[in-house]
Parts: C-alpha cells; sequence; structure tokens
C-alpha cells in the first residue's frame, strides 16, 4: 500500500514539473497575466449565473487556453486560466486562479490547482471544499459526454476574449 502511494505521489510530481515546462502553458501563462483587475472589473458586467458547457463534442465552450473571469459569493473578482481541460478524456481540468480583494489587489493566487469532474471549487479559499458553503464553481457531469462549469449561486462567471492578448 505505501508504495503504491509512493508511487502516486511521484507520478503526480512528475506530470505537474512536465506541466509547468510545457512551452504553450508559458503562452497561456503570459496572457493570463496581462489581463488586469482594471480589465476584469470591465469585463464584470458581462458576468453571468449561466453554467459553461465543456461536453466531450461540437457544443463545447472552452479549450486550453482560454480565460474565464469571475465573481465570487464574498463578492471578490478572480480570473482563472484553463490549463488543461478534460485532455484524454481524463476527467480533470487543471487551472490557475488569482481572486482580488475590493481594492485590486491580489487576495489569493494558485497554480496546478487540478479539479476532477463532479467537484466543487472554493476561490475565495482556493480549496475543494468539503461542504458546499462558499463554492463558486461545479463541474457538473450528466454523462461521459454532457458537462459543465455551473456557477453556484451568487457567483458569476464569463469567459473573457482573448483574442488581441498577446
Amino acid at each position: 500500500m505505501k508504495k503504491l502511494l509512493a508511487t502516486a505521489i511521484v507520478a503526480t510530481v512528475l506530470a505537474m514539473s512536465c506541466l509547468s515546462r510545457n512551452p504553450t502553458i508559458e503562452v497561456y501563462r503570459d496572457r493570463f497575466q496581462s489581463v488586469t483587475y482594471y480589465d476584469i472589473e470591465k469585463f464584470s458586467e458581462n458576468l453571468k449565473t449561466e453554467s459553461i458547457n465543456i461536453s466531450r463534442n461540437e457544443k463545447r465552450m472552452l479549450e486550453d487556453g482560454d480565460i474565464l473571469v469571475y465573481l465570487t459569493d464574498q463578492e471578490r473578482l478572480g480570473k482563472m486560466l484553463i490549463l488543461e481541460l478534460d485532455k484524454g478524456e481524463s476527467g480533470f481540468v487543471f487551472f490557475d486562479f488569482v481572486t482580488y480583494d475590493e481594492n485590486g489587489l491580489v487576495f489569493i493566487e494558485k497554480k496546478y490547482v487540478k479539479l476532477q469532474a463532479s467537484y466543487i471549487f472554493d476561490f475565495d479559499k482556493g480549496i475543494i471544499p468539503e461542504k458546499t458553503e462558499g463554492v463558486e464553481l461545479w463541474w457538473h457531469n450528466l454523462d461521459d459526454v454532457e458537462m459543465y462549469l455551473v456557477p453556484w449561486n451568487p457567483a458569476k462567471l464569463g469567459k473573457y476574449p482573448t483574442a488581441g492578448l498577446n
């Protein structure tokens, strides 16, 4: 059992290491860093409580490198970078995120967050919580094909336009 756990930990560390050195991801991160709090604040009028389709078909609305903007249940704005979305139908999304305080300063920031299908996430605490209190995001999968990123009310979510970002 210990050997199996140690192998799993090593495999995870190696995968994260490869992910962090991926030149494509570094391009995504450069674009992500160029989106400022001011940009997010301006875009926030477009945020909605509607789900974003991430199904394994032509209806998928997100791809690797896309940026989402969110408003948390604590009224904090933030941004999320999709690093890998369900690669090889893995049932995982890897992302970076930054949540800002009311003055536009970084409240919490994390990289390489791994969220599994059917799980929930709290952007104010930067955790996958055990309870639904404070949750802003839910990866809702109806079956092996149809899936959605759902903002948990009163949170809001929107896809940031990346055209024109270098």
